[in-house]
């Protein structure tokens, strides 16, 4: 059976608000948007590489007469 690949982490909710000419988060929707690109898309990145490490080995050993 062929492992799982790991689904892409949905982007955060955020709410914008448009003051003096600038686009605003809050501070709670700033900490969402860090989480997502410091923690969570790294991690998918590193589950990824190793769905793709493991599909590789899956497939040598199919390949091997």
């Amino acid at each position: 059976m062929a492992p799982e690949a790991p689904t892409i982490p949905a982007f955060p909710e955020l709410a914008w608000s448009y003051e003096n000419g600038l686009y605003c988060i809050t501070e709670d929707d700033a900490d969402k948007l860090l989480d997502y690109g410091e923690n969570e898309l790294p991690l998918f990145s590193l589950r990824y590489d190793q769905y793709q490490r493991r599909m590789g080995l899956i497939l040598d050993a199919l390949a091997k007469p």
